[in-house]
């Protein structure tokens, strides 16, 4: 009766372990698109509960990694896709599995894809970067027409919207509400970059007047004590949002399910909420201090699919603009 009794425990034990994770093995290769701090807390984190799993973090832009993941589909290398736009999920959501994550019922229908192949993270509210030095108030862009005016030549920088998710998801938001003739003008107004982070450093140290990123970089930067503003565009900025997902055939599937259920989380979203001050989809994560309520910030209809679906379209229109410049 004792031994059946010990081996009675040991076999419980297991069963437990099994269930709290500590038993999980192997690796898990998660392509980031986020905040490489974001990655590597939540990744902190992730081990925490996961400590058999090894984490293979690749950082770079949307566009870079979705054009990774689009060459390596008939041999996925990626198992996971971490904070990547809505409009680079939807406009290639065949290379990414169907998955209903266990935090399922914690997500509004309206960040979660229809057949669950991305689930929303945070909402990277789009808008005008100023550096009151340069452009003292009330000075500066008011609206995204605004950045076509003569008067703002050479004093703007944005990312390149085929190297960046939320640069072509700007690109996008301008389109929707004016046109080419007015993006016309804004591209000979601007100096691309090739890295969103470029963008709101140089408008931080006065190398450029105007940068145009999400709001959160603005309130980071004006708290580490730069004369930065954050103009939301009297238009309205898209309410949007990025996202989660597992790539399709990646190699270690299981570890990918716990990595992005994990990602999904409550704490997995405080954890980038506080790394990064975004705003975060879920409504049981507080907003991020210092910034604005998201009721009280000018927004317009974004049509996310239809940003996604254009999105060949109107990276090869912008190309030839630029390239002419």
């Amino acid at each position: 009766m004792k031994k059946l009794s010990a081996l009675a425990l040991v076999a419980g034990a297991l069963v437990l372990g099994s269930a709290s994770g500590a038993f999980a093995d192997g690796k898990v290769v998660v392509y980031n698109a986020t905040n490489p701090k974001t990655a590597d807390r939540i990744t902190e984190a992730f081990k925490q509960k996961y400590p058999g799993i090894a984490v293979e973090a690749i950082n770079a832009g949307v566009g870079e990694l979705l054009t990774r993941i689009t060459s390596e589909k008939a041999n996925p290398q990626g198992d996971v896709l971490l904070g990547a736009s809505v409009e680079a999920f939807d406009s290639a959501i065949e290379l990414f599995a169907p998955y209903t994550t266990k935090e399922d019922g914690n997500f509004d229908r309206a960040v979660v894809a229809k057949g669950h192949e991305y689930y929303g993270f945070s909402m990277p509210l789009q808008a005008l970067m100023v550096n009151r030095k340069l452009l003292p108030e009330p000075g500066g862009p008011k609206s995204w027409a605004d950045l076509a005016k003569p008067e703002f030549k050479g004093k703007i920088i944005m990312a390149n919207p085929a190297l960046s998710g939320s640069a072509y998801a700007q690109l996008a938001q301008m389109l929707q509400l004016h046109g080419w003739d007015v993006i016309d003008k804004i591209i000979e107004n601007t100096t691309f970059v090739t890295s969103s982070k470029l963008v709101y450093q140089n408008v931080a140290k006065g190398e450029n007047a105007i940068g145009i990123t999400g709001d959160y970089n603005v309130v980071e930067m004006r708290e580490k004590g730069y004369p930065v503003d954050c103009v939301y565009p009297s238009e309205g900025t898209g309410l949007r949002f990025d996202a989660n997902a597992l790539i399709k055939g990646g190699p270690n599937a299981e570890n990918a399910k716990l990595f992005v259920d994990f990602a999904n989380s409550r704490e997995g979203h405080e954890i980038m909420v506080k790394t990064e001050k975004r705003r975060s989809v879920r409504k049981d994560v507080v907003a991020p201090a210092g910034q604005m309520a998201t009721a009280d910030v000018p927004t317009f209809a974004y049509d996310s699919k239809k940003a996604a679906d254009g999105r060949d379209a109107a990276l090869a229109k912008f190309e030839k603009i630029f390239s002419s410049k």
